[in-house]
């Protein structure tokens, strides 16, 4: 049996919004255009397209690209991390992602703050309710006079993180 493994206590919530003037102040959509220029052997594929993998080289198709959700997403069977791939050339998580667009005046800087922290609030309010659906399943269980299996155990303890980490998004943000 293995222990329950600890996640990212760096959970943060992502927001987007409009402003005022209808400028968009989060990332829409990145393209893996300026990428596949840059790429050897591309070939489309389903969704998305393999290539060789310009980082650990070789003859296969062993990288595969795909755009979803407005993101670029990069896996190299290989082995090879995102961000090797695109050092290897000569491109950074930046020169894929579309500039994000601050506001200018203060009002609007005020407004984009509040979206964000809305945003955040809204989705930790939704972890909590998901978490608080396993806490509850958990404690008929107990109350039935069911033990815990190993898997319910793991599960509960992954839900007491994530509450934790909802209640310091929560706690973060009104500061």
């Amino acid at each position: 049996m293995r222990a329950p493994e600890k996640r990212n206590p760096g959970w943060r919530a992502g927001a987007s919004g409009t402003f005022a003037s209808g400028q968009r102040f989060h990332v829409d959509h990145a393209s893996a255009e300026p990428l596949l220029q840059r790429l050897e052997g591309v070939q489309k594929s389903g969704n998305g397209w393999r290539a060789k993998c310009p980082a650990c080289g070789g003859r296969s198709r062993k990288l595969s690209i795909a755009e979803r959700e407005g993101r670029v997403l990069l896996h190299c069977f290989g082995g090879c991390k995102a961000i090797e791939v695109l050092e290897a050339v000569g491109l950074g998580w930046a020169d894929i992602m579309p500039p994000r667009h601050w506001p200018e005046s203060p009002e609007e800087r005020r407004q984009a703050r509040r979206a964000i922290r809305e945003a955040g609030w809204a989705s930790a309010l939704s972890v909590l309710s998901m978490e608080a659906t396993i806490v509850h399943i958990a404690a008929a269980k107990l109350l039935r006079d069911e033990p815990l299996d190993w898997n319910d155990y793991c599960r509960l303890v992954k839900a007491e993180e994530r509450i934790g980490n909802a209640r310091a998004a929560l706690v973060e943000d009104r500061r």
